[in-house]
């Protein structure tokens, strides 16, 4: 008789251990919930050393296969974070980065292992309410993407970069509300 309480209470103690793991895994991994709603994202962003003390407004929010971009204002300059799902379907920060000018460029490089639709390399352009010019031509090898942007409003343009070339070589002209070719001041 002895023999069988101390065998279940060896089960009962081994489940016990077994559902402590198990909640203490689920509960640790919400934890790092950071990228699931814009409240957290938000939350996220200004944890951040980058963003800390910042005013954050979101532009634009993309999900490409199982990651997140988020396109942003950061004290109203052009900002962007990457996020990544992890096996529980939650986000995790990957990569953020800001500029200073009210037309601004990040290319941003997707994880390995897309749906085939999508390329690995992203080009996306943030428009600032101050942004004064309204169309760019973005060359990229053999490639041109025309892009236009509202004038007097925030945006995010999100451009896909062609995947079947190792090298990218990038050219921008810019042309104001006439059409005409805005000079490089380089």
């Amino acid at each position: 008789m002895q023999f069988k309480n101390r065998k279940l209470s060896l089960w009962f103690v081994a489940m016990v251990i077994g559902v402590f793991f198990v909640v203490f895994y689920f509960i640790n991994s919400s934890f790092y919930i950071n990228g699931n709603d814009e409240e957290s994202i938000i939350q996220t962003i200004q944890s951040l050393n980058l963003f800390e003390d910042c005013s954050i407004e979101i532009v634009e929010i993309k999900d490409i296969g199982e990651e997140r971009l988020v396109a942003f204002l950061s004290n109203n300059l052009p900002a962007y974070i990457h996020f990544n799902k992890d096996k529980f379907g939650n986000y995790k920060w990957r990569s953020a980065e800001k500029k200073e000018e009210p037309l601004s460029h990040f290319l941003i490089s997707l994880s390995n292992g897309l749906e085939e639709d999508y390329h690995n390399l992203l080009f996306l352009t943030i428009a600032t309410i101050d942004n004064e010019i309204p169309k760019m031509e973005l060359g990229v090898n053999q490639h041109v993407f025309l892009e236009e942007f509202v004038l007097n409003k925030n945006s995010a343009t999100w451009t896909e970069m062609p995947k079947e070339e190792k090298h990218l070589t990038y050219s921008y002209k810019y042309y104001d509300r006439n059409d005409k070719l805005i000079e490089n001041e380089d």
